[in-house]
């Protein structure tokens, strides 16, 4: 099991996803609840914690800055963070600071779910797609960093950054990344962009175009909308239009 921390200040919300959401049954034991962030905080540096499922707004500390305050940990938990406050700008600072998910209060069971499958995934060391039921699984422990970075750093992660991180070569990385997941780097982090903005398009979130493109480090929104139809076969307008229901 996984530890999740949940950290919200309306107490019903707290109590029930504390409670009566059944964490165990996708991998998960809620080891703190707390209605702020100061208190999450304290707890997450006293105990190992895998993921922190977190609102945004909060009095005397925000959910952005516990995430900011819990990346300088020497072991990082993952981050998932569920808010009425939907506004882009704030999705934007959160996949800048490596958050996995963003789920739009009132989030249901069935997003939840699914959020959560594929943060235990990337906890598992594996990067999966949950809605094809695709995976790549490794036993080498550099590729499981590797994959791990990625997720967390989506929108500015190269291969020399991550080699450099690593301290290897950007040639041995390439070799071992395609030798373990039987693909090119560059091919696995362009699918993990594309998959995330097909996800963002699909959300709650009113989503633009140039929002997703620097959302996910695209400084130009035409090379994004245009890398978008090469890879889904059609543009980001034409697939709102007939994928989203």
């Amino acid at each position: 099991m996984y530890s999740i921390v949940i950290v919200d200040d309306e107490s019903e919300l707290l109590e029930g996803l504390s409670e009566f959401f059944p964490w165990e049954s996708i991998g998960f034991k809620v080891s703190g609840a707390f209605g702020d962030a100061k208190s999450a905080l304290k707890h997450c540096k006293d105990n190992r914690t895998d993921v922190v499922l977190t609102d945004i707004h909060m009095p005397f500390m925000d959910g952005l800055q516990l995430i900011k305050e819990l990346k300088d940990l020497q072991v990082s938990p993952l981050f998932c963070i569920m808010s009425a406050y939907s506004e882009f700008d704030y999705a934007k600072k959160a996949i800048h600071y490596g958050v996995q998910e963003f789920l739009v209060k009132p989030a249901g069971f069935e997003e939840i779910t699914r959020a959560f499958e594929k943060i235990r995934a990337t906890l598992d060391g594996t990067a999966v797609d949950i809605e094809t039921a695709s995976s790549i699984e490794s036993e080498n422990s550099l590729i499981t960093r590797t994959l791990a970075l990625i997720e967390k750093r989506l929108s500015s992660c190269t291969l020399q950054n991550i080699a450099g991180e690593l301290s290897v070569t950007d040639s041995y990385l390439s070799r071992l990344f395609k030798a373990e997941t039987g693909m090119k780097f560059q091919t696995y982090l362009l699918s993990r962009k594309m998959d995330t903005a097909r996800q963002m398009l699909e959300s709650k979130v009113q989503y633009k175009n140039r929002d997703i493109a620097s959302a996910l480090g695209y400084q130009d929104t035409q090379n994004f909308c245009r890398t978008f139809r090469n890879y889904w076969g059609k543009s980001p307008k034409k697939f709102k239009e007939e994928e989203i229901q």
